[in-house]
């Protein structure tokens, strides 16, 4: 929850901290976390001793939800999956991740939002035996965790895109009251408007330099500036 709060406009920190609590708490040997985009399932973050476990975990997604693996099946399932043994189950593929990682058990539990599957955590073991019913109830309380970060980024994200819409808008709004402001201030001098016509445009623009020209007749000239130095 620390992580959470301190991981506002990236979910990154939370995803690893996740693995690695899911690895230390649950006697693990691979903690991982996984993202489902509704077509494919990406792995997000992976802890553990050795380094050519993470590059085999890497290799082998993206997948698509089914029965293959632990992680697949809950996704497909939106239940948590617990496989004591792997070799003992008829229907787990040994991908290159279990032939690296050379594990037995494994348990994934989904993520959740709004009742359709985000993603998923996910341990594996050396030994080939079941998961005691608390690890599996703290495997969910990640992946609760896990939504709840997901969720916080998305909002904060909407935010600051709203707000930035706000403080356009108003920038916007301001700049034009000005420039009408100068309309009815210079009744026989248009100069003034020019001026501020450019000054807002390069502000609002987020540019140096704003021109602002006359087409006359013609011929095209120029009327105002705003940046230039010396002019």
């Amino acid at each position: 929850m620390k992580v959470i709060s301190q991981s506002q406009t990236d979910v990154q920190p939370v995803f690893e901290a996740i693995a690695e609590s899911a690895l230390r708490l649950c006697d693990a040997k691979h903690g991982m976390v996984f993202l489902f985009d509704g077509e494919l399932i990406h792995l997000a973050a992976v802890t553990g001793t050795e380094r050519e476990t993470t590059e085999a975990a890497r290799r082998s997604f993206p997948q698509a939800p089914g029965r293959a693996s632990a992680t697949t099946r809950a996704i497909q399932t939106l239940r948590a999956v617990v496989i004591p043994d792997v070799l003992e189950d008829p229907e787990f593929q040994l991908t290159e991740i279990g032939r690296v990682t050379d594990f037995r058990s494994v348990m994934s539990v989904p993520m959740l939002r709004g009742g359709k599957p985000i993603g998923a955590v996910t341990v594996t073991r050396a030994a080939a035996a079941p998961f005691p019913d608390a690890q599996v109830a703290l495997l969910r309380t990640f992946a609760d965790q896990a939504v709840i970060a997901i969720e916080n980024v998305r909002l904060f994200t909407e935010l600051q895109a709203r707000n930035r819409e706000l403080t356009e808008a108003l920038e916007q709004q301001t700049a034009t009251t000005d420039i009408l402001r100068v309309i009815p201030q210079s009744p026989t001098d248009v100069q003034p408007v020019f001026d501020m016509i450019a000054e807002s445009a390069a502000r609002l623009c987020e540019a140096q330099y704003c021109f602002v020209y006359r087409f006359e007749g013609q011929l095209l000239h120029f009327v105002a500036h705003h940046g230039l130095t010396g002019c």
